[in-house]
């Protein structure tokens, strides 16, 4: 994930272009209203199994309330090019120990495919982001084959879903690959379209019940139309896609996008799974990468609630942060102490779990609310981009029962007028009115 900045300061160029007048905050949640099950939180966890440089601590499950229904498997060391160093060597000792681990504590595992090994890549001496031949497409599909087939035996039923590849770029949209250096894959769209088509192949022999995604693409909605068009739906059960934004309304600007992309493939009833965003926090010591944002553990939070809520607004069906332990955008530090995103992936985890929520829309000034119910209870979550005193509608016949912010137990000052709106103040980090009915 070392190309995490310049999805940030890239993805406003890869998403619809939205007028003065429009809300795309309503356009990209109406209508998905739904139960959100503990299905939509998903982690990746880097240290659950030690890792012999002790780049990352070990890390421990983490403990209720907050939790996790499934993790994904990446910079976990258990890529293609980790499990099969060498022709005929397979080593699924960590593999083995992540599924394990997962499956002791409920959760599914989404394994990543791919990043090929040195000896059996088309371009072995290609410099890619984990030393050389890893982005290239197999030398040999027959290769790519077996690996497929060995993963999916050993750990059918066990591994329920499979993500194509990690953030692949494609040289279709390149003047050569010399100018593709750091992606994590520079092969065609057409190798990736056969690549799924063989892993399909194969998973139906031998795990047939497993979900096989999209590459997750990131930046780039340009590769899912192309993938789609190429054939490359008919393979897929789901859609993977790494929503990493500047901002809330470019994270609901993707998401739109994609949908539209889906649609018009015909693709619009799969499952639209968010795999991958952060938001890193880079040291005071440490120089910010030019264009970069530097945002305060606080600041990381509150914006990592805001993605979550709409996603969960917008109908997205997974949402996998990453991750837990990660040394810029974690939710716990080194040594395992909880951050500011781990009190507010807990609070929102909280706010959101067996809630419907009902759409997302724009307050106007960078202000944004959200409306929903949990078990007929009605509640508003609003943030905005800068602190303001804001004054809420409420529904009819509805009133302020309380009030809680994202990070603290801070109490939360509040004015309401005869009409039942609520004043208070907001900033980044949102804050949820449940509300209750009037009594006459």
């Amino acid at each position: 994930m070392n190309r995490v900045l310049a999805v940030i300061l890239l993805c406003c160029s890869a998403v619809l272009v939205y007028s003065a007048q429009a809300d795309v905050f309503k356009d990209a949640t109406k209508g998905w209203g739904r139960d959100i099950s503990s299905e939509y939180f998903g982690m990746t966890f880097h240290g659950l199994v030690p890792l012999p440089s002790g780049k990352y601590p070990t890390t421990q499950w983490p403990q209720p309330p907050i939790n996790f229904s499934s993790i994904r498997l990446w910079d976990t060391t258990t890529r293609w090019a980790d499990i099969a160093p060498n022709p005929g060597q397979w080593d699924f000792e960590r593999l083995d120990r992540f599924v394990g681990v997962s499956a002791k504590h409920g959760a599914e595992v989404v394994y990543v495919l791919g990043s090929t090994p040195r000896w059996a890549s088309a371009r072995p001496d290609e410099s890619c982001p984990y030393g050389l031949g890893c982005s290239a497409e197999p030398v040999r599909m027959a290769h790519w084959e077996e690996y497929v087939r060995r993963v999916a035996k050993r750990y059918r039923g066990r591994i329920r879903a499979y993500e194509l590849w990690n953030e692949p770029n494609v040289v279709d949209n390149f003047p050569n690959r010399g100018a593709m250096k750091g992606y994590f894959f520079t092969g065609s769209v057409a190798q990736l379209v056969e690549m799924a088509r063989v892993a399909r192949k194969v998973l139906d022999e031998e795990d047939p019940a497993a979900i096989l995604t999209t590459p997750a693409i990131v930046n780039a909605p340009i590769i899912l139309d192309q993938f789609f068009a190429a054939g490359g739906k008919q393979y897929v059960q789901a859609v993977a896609y790494h929503f990493y934004s500047s901002s809330d309304v470019n994270f609901v600007e993707q998401i739109v996008a994609i949908r539209t992309i889906m649609e018009r493939h015909g693709a619009g009833q799969l499952p639209l799974w968010n795999t991958e965003a952060g938001f890193p926090v880079y040291p005071e010591r440490e120089s910010l990468p030019p264009g970069a944002q530097r945002l305060t553990r606080d600041e990381a939070a509150a914006r990592m609630a805001q993605v979550l809520i709409l996603g969960a607004a917008a109908g997205l069906d997974r949402f996998y942060y990453y991750a837990w332990e990660n040394r810029l955008m974690g939710l716990v530090g080194f040594n395992g102490e909880p951050l500011s995103g781990f009190d507010a992936m807990q609070k929102v985890q909280k706010w959101l779990l067996g809630s419907r929520m009902a759409g997302c829309s724009s307050l106007g000034n960078k202000m944004v609310r959200c409306d929903g119910e949990n078990a007929g209870q009605r509640f508003v979550i609003a943030w905005a981009d800068t602190p303001i005193n804001k004054t809420i509608p409420l529904p009819p016949g509805w009133r302020v029962a309380s009030v809680e912010a994202l990070l603290g137990t801070a109490l939360i000052q509040t004015k309401t007028d005869r009409r039942g709106n609520v004043t208070l103040l907001i900033d980044k980090a949102p804050v949820r009115v449940l509300l209750a009915p009037v009594q006459h």
